[in-house]
């Protein structure tokens, strides 16, 4: 991944060296986000989605670049952010706490604003949205285990998301959702359906 990250960086203008071990920590962790939903892939598997451009690369430079921002190494982040816009399409702040198992499907249009608290297994689709009501506001979300956003959905404010929740596409999600429920587009509250 290493010889990787450094092909990436030759994209950005006035790119500066990440150190070899965050790269090593960020690669792992994505490891664990792609083979908690397919625990069949290989490290090589992962490896080869990643550089192929699959839903792994958007997963791999959001654990990159919160590695960087966990370490303070905040000159490094603006070129991580911008292959993350560039490469995929996303703006992923990274200061986000995201548990393992995160899982991007066809990630672009996906803005995941600063300080949630996401649990494990969250899976988000394209367009979706997680962020504030005002910019600077409030601590974030916190988003449990499980949950799942399809295509075009918003969590929009300082919400609690419990756990296996399914957000269906093109919703809009402004107050608390408990645990089990699924949400239509026709905004009905399908509750106690998962198991």
């Amino acid at each position: 991944m290493i010889d990787f990250v450094e092909f990436l960086l030759k994209k950005v203008y006035n790119s500066k060296n990440i150190p070899v071990e965050i790269i090593k920590s960020a690669f792992n962790n994505t490891v664990k986000d792609i083979q908690y939903h397919f625990p069949e892939l290989t490290n090589i598997n992962v490896k080869e989605r990643i550089q192929n451009n699959s839903n792994e690369l958007a997963v791999f430079l959001f654990r990159l670049g919160n590695e960087i921002h966990s370490n303070k190494l905040e000159i490094l982040k603006p070129q991580i952010h911008w292959l993350l816009k560039e490469l995929c399409s996303c703006e992923i702040y990274f200061n986000n706490n995201i548990d393992v198992g995160f899982y991007i499907v066809h990630g672009s249009g996906i803005v995941i604003g600063s300080r949630n608290k996401i649990g494990k297994g969250f899976i988000i689709h394209q367009g979706c949205t997680i962020g504030h009501k005002k910019n600077g506001e409030g601590n974030g979300n916190k988003i449990h285990n499980n949950v799942k956003m399809y295509c075009n959905s918003s969590i929009i404010g300082g919400l609690k998301i419990e756990d296996n929740v399914i957000i269906g596409a093109h919703c809009l999600i402004t107050s608390d959702i408990v645990s089990n429920t699924i949400i239509t587009n026709k905004r009905d509250l399908i509750s106690n359906k998962i198991k």
